[in-house]
């Protein structure tokens, strides 16, 4: 009975929702994506590629997690060259960093069905997976419905779970106690998300701690003269000072542009870089950049400026690289949670943040407990975090070594993962 209800309110919002999808396809492209494919409707040659190995089913919702999981995928495949991986997405920037950063792991790249029965079962039945791995809070009950009944074992990695999810779980517990008494695996980043999930409904014995395999992060080896061509194509040059802040949203773009007014007055050779995290919302964060007055470029464009919108895809790594202070977005304004503070990190770079943060709460907690991480509640703070690094040398490389020592410390998860994950294909 509770997938029957499901099954009716997820199909009456599909058809409520329609209009409303459709004038988005007709004004921005990513609405437009792989829409046959969230329907179910996937070409049968992207599956020539399975035969002979077994079809391993990962699905990230997006970037992040896409990031995230691929050291996984590339130590289980070295474990298990007879795997091969079909990978989904939700967005079309996840998808696309599939296609960019997975090559060699990625088998097919598929968008990933909406869960409705019909469709799930139709990709799953092309798929035939001997497996089904989730990144992170994807929970999908037909999908997971769907895989147990095919005998595909359901896995968890990278398992979290906020206060706000469980409450929800726990609310409409009549569905997810089943939807999760179907995970065969659910491997947790901290005690208190494996103690979520058993409550939510997993079984105990199935549940195990291995760690944030967004820890593991491992950008690929950065070529020396592309990243002489970004800096060149972004302004930056000898004695420039770069802030860069990275996956912004709206609200946040102004309280940046407000801070960087005050210090560009104080410091000489200061440049502010934006990168906004929907690519649709380019053109809007320029009327922003106009609108305050400031001397800007777009990176697409070139040209010396003393504010720079990153107007382009995949290349916000390789400026955090060359960045001295980085401020990582979705946390200066609620409702959205944070992105991974890592990124930065990763380079040795000091992490400023705001306090609007959920998912990526421990991860500040810990940056901060090491001297490596900064938050700010207001734009007030924000101004005043990124003065006190600027101005003393000291503080600033000091926080960036304790940001990237903070990484070195936690790295272990994805191979645990990839372990437990191979252990469970050979039972």
């Amino acid at each position: 009975m509770a997938y029957f209800l499901y099954n009716i309110i997820i199909h009456i919002s599909i058809i409520i929702l329609l209009p409303y999808f459709f004038i988005k396809m007709l004004t921005a492209r990513k609405y437009r994506d792989g829409i046959p494919e969230r329907f179910g409707f996937v070409d049968k040659d992207k599956f020539k590629n399975l035969k002979g190995g077994k079809a391993v089913w990962v699905h990230a919702v997006s970037v992040g997690e896409t990031k995230a999981v691929l050291p996984v995928l590339r130590l289980l495949k070295r474990r298990r060259p007879d795997v091969r991986v079909v990978f989904s997405t939700v967005t079309a920037t996840g998808n696309r960093t599939a296609s960019q950063e997975g090559k060699g792991l990625i088998d097919t790249l598929i968008y990933f069905p909406l869960d409705l029965p019909w469709a799930v079962r139709r990709v799953s039945r092309m798929v035939k997976p001997v497996m089904f791995i989730v990144v992170e809070k994807e929970i999908w009950p037909n999908a997971f419905r769907t895989m147990y009944d095919m005998g595909a074992p359901v896995v968890i990695v990278n398992g979290t779970m906020s206060g706000r999810s469980a409450k929800r779980y726990a609310r409409f517990s009549f569905l997810f106690k089943d939807v999760f008494s179907r995970v065969s695996l659910f491997l947790a980043r901290t005690d208190a998300d494996l103690e979520k999930a058993v409550l939510a409904g997993v079984t105990r014995e199935r549940a195990l701690v291995s760690g944030n395999i967004k820890f593991d992060l491992s950008p690929s080896l950065m070529d020396s003269q592309f990243v002489s061509k970004l800096k060149e194509m972004t302004g930056v040059g000898p004695g420039t000072k770069v802030i860069t802040a990275g996956s912004t949203h709206p609200g946040e773009e102004e309280m940046l542009l407000e801070a960087f007014r005050s210090l560009a007055a104080e410091f000489d050779g200061l440049k502010l870089i934006i990168a906004p995290r929907h690519p649709e919302r380019f053109t809007e964060v320029e009327g922003l950049i106009k609108k305050s007055g400031l001397n800007f470029s777009r990176r697409s464009k070139g040209g010396s400026a003393d504010v720079v919108l990153l107007d382009s895809i995949g290349e916000l790594m390789t400026v955090y690289s060359f960045s001295d202070i980085a401020v990582v977005g979705g946390s200066l304004v609620p409702g959205i949670g944070g992105h991974n503070l890592l990124e930065p990190a990763y380079f040795g770079k000091p992490v400023v943040y705001g306090s609007h943060l959920t998912t990526y709460l421990g991860m500040a907690e810990l940056l901060e407990n090491k001297g490596g991480g900064i938050r700010a509640a207001d734009e007030k703070e924000l101004t005043e975090a990124l003065r006190s690094l600027l101005s003393n040398e000291l503080l600033l490389k000091r926080t960036g070594a304790n940001a990237k020592k903070v990484v070195e410390e936690n790295r272990g998860a994805s191979e645990r993962t990839a372990a437990s994950i191979e252990k469970l294909l050979r039972s």
